[in-house]
């Protein structure tokens, strides 16, 4: 029986890819820096371990991987977000000695998970995206700097973090002063930001794709994000999949300049003024509603585990279309709160019907794992700041 070990276990995209290997038999062992968490209640779970503050203590963390894989006698690993996965690509020669990974190289990673190094790129391409300016070389840069380079740009302007953020740190500006304010705020926690022309909240999509060692595409879905927390810009609390071969297209030539391994998520935002998707970023990782892949018939994770064995892989890219699934806990109960119309959302928010990505009657323990890390969280003012605050 082969051994995959998994990190990040308090979110609900590890605990659908624990579901999809450890109902196949495969001995999963999750892993996150408390035992209170989602992925290590459910029965699919083999063990469960903790692991150092990888954004704090990366060194240790790295010390702790190499000793649980060896430990554990591990064949697979899953580092399953930014915080873990920035560890692993970047001290790849170590760990490909000692357990099997699907993931890009470092250089690669680093044009993906850079939105100043995604939106050059996709201009390159012809990939349509936001008017961006950014500013290269020093670390830190002056407003003076900042305020000649959008010289060309009309406000409203979107001032956002170079790299991943779940959508925190992104702040809209309508004035001068506005601006310098704000930019100021923003560069004190996310240093050398890029700033974007603001396109009015449209349709968001995702293309979710999976790329072999040799650069091929294997697998393709798309999905529609419904409701998002916070509402107008943060991730998706309920989505729908949907068939969209224009992204698709948009997405695999974007990627052809990245010659990229593993899974990738490519964010658009359909421009309501032309109709044109533009694209906003590239997330090098699982992303959190990967449940809903599953359900509709690219399980993502279990094409991950074929490709780190060094099995046969037949390319997907046709799957369920209309599927729906959300996440109720916390991400769709905030924005019901957070909503002026939370009683006309549509689903509404005490639906039976949406699968959920965390609650289930055949797995109904994560539940209790994740009421139990909330509790374990709740009087950490700085966790519900980084849950709420963006």
């Amino acid at each position: 029986m082969s051994t995959v070990l998994f990190t990040n276990g308090l979110f609900s995209k590890t605990l659908a890819a624990v579901r999809s290997l450890g109902s196949r038999g495969i001995r999963t062992i999750t892993s996150d820096k408390t035992i209170w968490h989602t992925s290590g209640f459910s029965k699919y779970a083999s063990k469960n371990v903790t692991y150092p503050n990888p954004k704090k203590s990366p060194g240790n963390f790295l010390d702790w991987l190499v000793t649980t894989i060896r430990k554990e006698r591990c064949d697979v690993l899953f580092p399953m977000d930014d915080d873990t996965l920035e560890i692993v690509v970047a001290n790849r020669k170590e760990l490909d000695r000692l357990v099997r990974i699907v993931a890009p190289a470092s250089s690669c990673y680093n044009i993906a998970a850079d939105k100043g190094n995604t939106i050059r790129l996709a201009m390159e391409r012809g990939i349509p995206c936001p008017k961006t300016v950014e500013i290269s070389g020093q670390a830190n840069h002056s407003e003076d700097d900042f305020l000649e380079a959008i010289q060309i740009m009309e406000y409203p302007l979107v001032i956002k973090p170079r790299r991943s953020s779940g959508s925190r740190g992104i702040r809209i500006v309508h004035n001068r002063n506005e601006f310098i304010k704000t930019l100021r705020e923003i560069q004190e926690v996310y240093p050398n930001p890029i700033i974007q022309e603001w396109i009015p909240p449209g349709i968001k999509c995702d293309v979710c794709l999976c790329y072999d060692s040799k650069h091929k595409l294997v697998a393709s879905f798309v999905q529609k994000e419904i409701r998002n927390f916070p509402i107008t810009r943060g991730p998706s609390t309920v989505h729908e999949s949907i068939w969209y071969p224009e992204l698709i297209k948009h997405s695999t030539d974007l990627m052809k300049g990245i010659p990229w391994c593993g899974v990738v998520d490519v964010e658009y935002m359909i421009d309501p003024r032309s109709g044109v998707p533009k694209l906003m970023e590239i997330n090098p990782r699982f992303w959190s509603s990967l449940h809903l892949s599953i359900r509709s018939g690219v399980d993502f994770p279990w094409i991950m585990y074929q490709l780190a064995m060094e099995q046969k892989v037949e390319p997907i890219s046709d799957y369920i279309v209309g599927k729906r699934g959300r996440a109720l806990l916390p991400g769709d109960v905030l924005h019901f709160l957070s909503n002026p119309k939370r009683f006309q959302m549509n689903p509404p928010i005490w639906t039976t019907k949406l699968p959920d990505d965390m609650v289930s009657l055949h797995d109904p323990l994560p539940t209790v794992g994740f009421l139990l890390s909330a509790l374990r969280y709740s009087v950490d003012i700085n966790t519900w700041k980084f849950l709420i605050k963006r």
